[in-house]
């Protein structure tokens, strides 16, 4: 009976994720601590931080006036990073580039 009892306090580990789709809850944990919130996206969907940047918003015509993308429609820093999927934005000369990120 004893037996029975400490095998049914046992709890097994959780189940790793072998190909990366879901964050540990340690990421989580600090992901929120840090103020992101986690979602999904990429081809595969995984499980991603994103976090606000500080110039969200602020008006740019170079790469190194935002501390994420200067984003070539709106001329303006982008508002989480990661950005993922296809946009242009603004290198540090000022030019348009495109790029696709997963």
């Amino acid at each position: 009976m004893i037996a029975l009892v400490a095998l049914g306090a046992c709890r097994p580990e959780a189940a790793e994720d072998p190909q990366g789709l879901t964050l540990t809850e340690t990421a989580r944990a600090e992901c929120q601590a840090g103020g992101g919130s986690v979602g999904r996206g990429g081809l595969m969907e995984r499980e991603i931080c994103f976090t606000p940047t500080p110039d969200a918003g602020k008006s740019c015509s170079r790469a190194s006036e935002c501390s994420g993308h200067c984003l070539a429609e709106t001329r303006t820093c982008s508002t989480l990073e990661p950005n993922l999927g296809c946009f242009d934005f603004l290198d540090d000369k000022g030019q348009v580039q495109g790029i696709c990120v997963d």
